[in-house]
């Protein structure tokens, strides 16, 4: 976009004034920059959160053998896995982490366990190698992935207050709905098997309780259309 910033240039409307002549202020007028919003993220292990503004980023490093981070919807807390490779134990048919889902202030402070993996002879109640921690939109529970059965992990929940966890749902991927009609609700795929023969990976819709609501697509682009349609802005 050309702007014209003089008597001159405005009388001769072909006439543009060269660019090194335009103070740094126009161009913040002209092409403002984005605030940067608040971020998690993890590097070789490390817990790396970025406030809100563009302000320098803090590392967070309780044990520097994190593998997964989300912040919370209010920005004040992190939930996150944290491995443990002198804690090995059996799920879906061999030797994995046990691994344990944490929080902490984005402030470095106030570290807590929520779950302990622990073996189990039941795929639904087996606890080792958490995935993708993900808040519900009010903040007061998490999902995450953990360990299930051979071709499936499992969905599972924790209530932020209490610290009672329990299964939810089998699953491989998890994704939580942030806002609209269906906000709170989980889109995660599942490894369903045809009447026949054969069998499919298909992203399903559930309510935050584990009820079936219905099939969304058969990859993430229907994910993302499911987003467009019934997330708000």
């Amino acid at each position: 976009m050309y702007r014209d910033v003089n008597s001159s240039s405005a009388r001769h409307p072909n006439r543009r004034l060269p660019v090194r002549f335009i103070s740094p202020l126009v161009f913040s007028l002209l092409w403002p920059v984005p605030a940067l919003a608040q971020s998690v993220t993890v590097e070789h292990g490390v817990i790396f959160y970025q406030p809100a503004g563009g302000s320098a980023r803090r590392r967070i490093d309780p044990s520097g053998m994190v593998r997964d981070a989300r912040l919370s919807p209010d920005g004040r807390t992190i939930a996150y896995v944290d491995g443990t490779p002198d804690r090995l134990i059996a799920a879906a048919g061999e030797a994995t982490q046990a691994t344990e889902l944490k929080t902490i202030g984005v402030d470095g402070r106030n570290a807590r366990v929520l779950v302990r993996g622990r073996p189990s002879e039941s795929p639904r109640e087996v606890l080792a190698d958490f995935m993708s921690p993900r808040f519900s939109p009010d903040g007061r529970r998490i999902y995450f992935l953990s360990s299930g059965w051979a071709t499936s992990g499992a969905v599972h929940a924790v209530d932020v207050a209490t610290g009672r966890e329990w299964f939810v749902v089998p699953g491989n991927s998890l994704e939580v709905v942030r806002s609209g009609e269906y906000a709170g609700h989980l889109l995660v795929s599942q490894h369903r098997y045809f009447l026949v023969a054969g069998s499919y990976d298909w992203l399903w819709l559930f309510t935050p309780d584990g009820r079936e609501v219905g099939p969304v697509g058969e990859d993430e682009g229907a994910a993302e259309e499911f987003r467009e349609m019934y997330e708000t802005p």
